[in-house]
């Protein structure tokens, strides 16, 4: 399994093509979309690449693949969305939303879901608790399927949002222990 080093996608070294987790959704937004929403500096999508076995050794490889992929954007959310919204303000309060994770099927079962998890909840940490980055009051993440929202229930440490009980929540003062 790659070594968790996640980099910024550049499709010029990334082959994307060949990632393919078993969600058609996922699959198709890493192929066609990341990389332009990133040019349009819309969001930030992270890979962990690998070299597959048939080039290792070899001196010219070309394109790594992607074993795993997250990416991070900012959003909003109105307090009556929060689970405690006693002490916010009555105007949209910032989050970072984790819009994308997949793991490729090579990977799977290997617990590489686990820490791509949990290296983009740190990174979405260090976003929001950095002086010089974006602040932000927790992490939101939009669930794809029952299936998803099984495995990221299995952390016990998110809070389905008031008004979607597919739209999970965690404080970024929870990712602090991470």
């Amino acid at each position: 399994m790659p070594r968790p080093e996640f980099l910024p996608l550049d499709t010029r070294a990334i082959n994307v093509k060949s990632f393919d987790c078993g969600k058609d959704a996922i699959n198709t937004y890493l192929r066609r979309y990341a990389a332009k929403n990133m040019a349009l500096n819309l969001n930030r999508t992270f890979v962990l690449p690998y070299t597959p076995e048939a080039y290792i050794g070899k001196e010219s490889p070309g394109k790594s693949h992607v074993a795993a992929y997250y990416t991070l954007a900012h959003q909003t959310l109105v307090r009556e969305e929060l689970p405690d919204p006693s002490r916010l303000p009555r105007y949209p309060v910032p989050v970072i939303l984790l819009a994308q994770l997949g793991i490729d099927r090579r990977f799977h079962r290997q617990g590489l879901g686990a820490k791509t998890l949990v290296y983009a909840l740190r990174h979405a940490y260090q976003i929001a608790s950095n002086p010089k980055g974006i602040p932000a009051l927790g992490v939101v993440l939009d669930v794809l399927d029952q299936d998803a929202l099984a495995f990221y229930q299995s952390f016990d440490f998110f809070f389905p949002l008031t008004d979607n009980p597919m739209k999970l929540f965690i404080p970024i003062a929870s990712l602090e222990s991470l």
